[in-house]
């Protein structure tokens, strides 16, 4: 008989197209009709009850045809305490291929077919069992049965290991159960990001919705009376996640905004140089001559084993210090000529790559990236184009004398918090005055004041605030703000420290990373897609006034050689004079909903029972 296959159920969207539902539309129908087998007796314990009720909640749920909404619950009942291992979803062609042979299985003949004789035989012939006799060192070694304990294992050390089993299961369960609130919050966040879960759209979409369901169900059967006012804060904080957590893609898909972009084309990028240093790793002058001697005698060593590997007699090992000098040769190149043109006259009589024929009634042979070409043509034209693009610091301020009159100064990279979004001005008319520049009987002079005027008016400013809770482990995604090395002006390198280096006066000001709120000018588009409350690690460069008394370098090489000359100094072009209180971004890292809570690991069995454990 054949198996009828169960209707999926179908809805019609707004503009009367049909569509299929969504595994929580479906769960919706009828939820609040879903009540336990039985009464739950408020005398029973807290672990049984949670039990029951975890079972009561899967029971008629559509979990199994749903793989992912069935992963992302046993993710939950493992991270709670309800079970002690899980089994990863199976594939989609390991699905399919147990379909089949369900399939298959069905199809099999029955007792009455079991006397005729089969119309294929097994085409495949059985294994040889191969028998090695070996005596003494060459015996191999005997494979422990499963059955049989791992030798130097006692029944003391078992126990221990059941007995550290049941403490994790226990700590797990009171987690949840003691603070729910806290619980939801560090398994969306921490938990997910941990797991890698935070870079799924779909779990980060559906983890929320499940928990949601689960909550409600405690507190509409009254699972848990004497915590019912602490479930409804964890429904509280699914609800906040269902909308900051798919909104995190969007927000990293925003930022870096053009404005930042446009800057970092401005002054060079300031993230390349110590991009993954911490201020811990830099060392006394006594260890780093010590680590250069021993580098230069293991440079010496390995280039004699390669020689007598390879057989040659002349190999170069490039080491640190060969990096250093290319990079200082690359600086040192000007490019005094402007580019030629590729088809040139003499490239052209010469015959060579690209020139036109000698005929004219010839046919040019297709040249390498000519859309005509039979191979190497590219799907789209536009990436051979090389033609100089416009900066999207002119799409806001036009032709500006912004790159003349400001600079970078702080540099820092750490968390912070959105605190407030500040919508621009209405922008200026176009008969208004010359954006950054005032005349003074002459010609018009930068004016500094003006194109702050100008940003202040066309761009959102983002208060951001510092975020206060860093470096719970070892392993934690919010870190302690660190001051980068281009960095340039007074700041607080250590919490409550003194500034560094010391200002000049008593009025130079002092950023303090750690308690100091920043403004951050961001596009409009951009803008409206952040959230308060929302953390964002990143870079962040503060735009500071040039001083007039020291001339602008303008990098005028081509840009592979840009990183390479912007090394030579600290910082942008020209030096830093009187700070302004705006800030532009690089180099995003992370995007944190406003609830995130880091989760900080259990011990493991190899910390609690050694490295053999």
């Amino acid at each position: 008989m054949e198996r009828r296959k169960r209707k999926k159920p179908v809805r019609v969207d707004a503009n009367g197209a049909p569509r299929r539902v969504l595994w929580f539309e479906e769960w919706a129908d009828g939820e609040a009709l879903r009540r336990t087998t039985g009464v739950i007796d408020p005398s029973v314990s807290r672990i049984d009850r949670l039990h029951q009720a975890a079972y009561d909640f899967k029971d008629g749920r559509s979990l199994s045809q749903n793989q992912e909404v069935n992963h992302l619950w046993d993710r939950w009942r493992l991270y709670i305490g309800l079970i002690t291992g899980m089994q990863h979803p199976a594939s989609r062609k390991k699905t399919a291929a147990i379909r089949d042979a369900l399939a298959a299985a069905a199809e099999a003949p029955t007792a009455d077919d079991e006397d005729e004789e089969d119309e294929m035989p097994n085409a495949r012939p059985p294994k040889e069992a191969s028998i090695v006799v070996a005596e003494g060192e060459n015996a191999p070694a005997q494979r422990i049965q499963p059955s049989e304990p791992k030798p130097g294992v006692t029944e003391e050390v078992r126990e221990l290991r059941r007995e550290y089993y049941r403490e994790v299961r226990d700590t797990k369960m009171d987690r949840f159960l003691n603070d729910p609130e806290a619980a939801v919050k560090i398994f969306l966040t921490g938990y997910y990001r941990d797991r890698g879960m935070s870079f799924s759209e779909k779990m980060c979409r559906d983890g929320p919705i499940l928990l949601a369901f689960f909550l409600n169900f405690l507190i509409r059967n009254r699972v848990f009376p004497e915590s019912e006012k602490d479930l409804r804060k964890a429904v509280a904080v699914t609800e906040q996640a269902k909308k900051e957590l798919p909104q995190s893609f969007v927000i990293s898909r925003a930022i870096p905004d053009d404005f930042s972009r446009g800057c970092e084309m401005i002054f060079g990028t300031m993230t390349n140089s110590d991009a993954w240093r911490t201020q811990g790793d830099a060392a006394s002058g006594d260890e780093d001559e010590r680590d250069a001697k021993r580098q230069k005698t293991e440079n010496v060593e390995e280039t004699a084993i390669l020689q007598q590997a390879a057989g040659a007699t002349k190999i170069e090992v490039i080491t640190p210090e060969t990096v250093r000098e290319m990079e200082q040769d690359a600086a040192e190149v000007v490019v005094d000529t402007a580019p030629t043109n590729i088809q040139d006259t003499s490239t052209a009589e010469a015959g060579g790559w690209g020139a036109a024929p000698a005929d004219d009634n010839a046919t040019a042979a297709p040249s390498w990236g000519e859309m005509n070409a039979e191979w190497g043509a590219p799907q789209d034209p536009s990436i051979w184009d090389t033609t100089p693009k416009t900066n999207a610091v002119h799409a806001y301020l036009g032709p500006t004398v912004f790159p003349l009159t400001h600079t970078t100064g702080i540099i820092e990279r750490s968390t912070r918090r959105v605190k407030a979004i500040i919508h621009p001005s209405t922008p200026h008319t176009k008969g208004a005055k010359a954006k950054g520049s005032k005349t003074t009987g002459g010609a018009p002079e930068p004016d500094p004041e003006g194109v702050e005027r100008e940003l202040e008016a066309r761009l959102t400013q983002v208060v951001l605030a510092p975020w206060h809770e860093w470096d719970a482990y070892d392993k934690a995604d919010v870190t302690k703000p660190l001051i980068l090395a281009d960095s340039r002006g007074p700041a607080v390198r250590e919490e409550n420290g003194p500034p560094v280096p010391t200002p000049a006066d008593a009025d130079t000001p002092v950023h303090d990373p750690f308690h100091d709120e920043i403004t951050l000018l961001i596009e409009p588009a951009a803008a409206e897609k952040l959230l308060p409350g929302t953390g964002l690690e990143a870079t962040w460069v503060q735009l500071a006034r040039a001083d007039p008394g020291v001339p602008m370098e303008v990098d005028a090489a081509p840009s592979i050689f840009a990183y390479a000359r912007r090394k030579a100094r600290l910082g942008g072009p020209g030096a830093p004079g009187a700070p302004t209180r705006f800030w532009y971004m690089e180099q995003v890292l992370a995007v944190l909903p406003s609830f995130h809570m880091e989760m900080v690991p259990l011990p493991t069995t190899e910390e609690v029972f050694g490295e053999d454990a």
